[in-house]
């Protein structure tokens, strides 16, 4: 009897461990120590998405073992592995650094054309790759729509896994910033009237795709749906 109540605890305790529960935390400037507001938080095992609110305060379901992204504009992203000591904080705090805006004179005049989204990725990227890899800073070239960065991933791949999945992380907190830079408030409190507390479930519940945003590049596209959506949020 007494094994099978020490199996029993144990059975117990792992079970917890293995359980989703609420996760908050408030996201803040490194610089500033403001809250980031309107970041999107990304659980990137089962894909689900929340937004800051004004204070830059959010939850989300998460468990042990699963990995956060962090992404919101002009900040270069960040991301949280999950364990029980974080579950247990009271109040998590996490810092995004500003993008530096330090690229060099070269680099800027090259690219004078391009659009914020696309300077802001060349930023991330150098800021990324020069903590991540030993690598030097990848040649880069349009995305599928001409939007945003693609990235020569073929020049990466070689024995080291660490590097290769670095690649695919950061592959993934670009798409989080693409689909932010189309689908943020600004733009959506042109066509949408709503508080803020609904506008962030607006925002969480309808989120689009980073693939449908890229079948769909162009303004007027995004517009009807966000009309579209806006009636089913409003029925219900």
């Amino acid at each position: 009897m007494k094994k099978s109540g020490l199996f029993l605890l144990f059975f117990s305790f792992i079970f917890q461990l293995a359980v989703a529960q609420n996760f908050s935390a408030i996201v803040k400037d490194s610089l500033t120590k403001e809250p980031v507001y309107f970041a999107s938080i990304t659980n990137l095992n089962n894909k689900k998405t929340v937004i800051s609110n004004e204070k830059g305060a959010f939850s989300i379901v998460a468990k042990p073992g699963d990995i956060l992204s962090i992404a919101s504009i002009s900040y270069s992203f960040d991301t949280l592995q999950i364990n029980t000591k974080v579950l247990q904080q009271a109040q998590y705090i996490i810092y995004l650094h500003p993008l530096s805006k330090m690229l060099d004179e070269v680099t800027v005049s090259a690219h004078k054309n391009y659009s914020a989204y696309q300077l802001d990725s060349l930023h991330r990227r150098r800021d990324f790759f020069a903590t991540t890899t030993d690598y030097s800073i990848p040649a880069v070239s349009n995305g599928n729509s001409g939007v945003g960065m693609g990235i020569n991933i073929d020049h990466f791949f070689g024995p080291d896994k660490r590097k290769r999945e670095a690649i695919k992380l950061f592959s993934q907190m670009e798409q989080e910033h693409y689909i932010n830079y189309r689908f943020n408030p600004t733009f959506l409190k042109q066509y949408v009237t709503l508080p803020t507390g609904s506008l962030l479930l607006f925002m969480e519940t309808y989120r689009p795709t980073y693939k449908w945003l890229r079948q769909h590049p162009h303004q007027e596209d995004l517009i009807y749906y966000i009309n579209d959506k806006l009636k089913l949020f409003l029925k219900k």
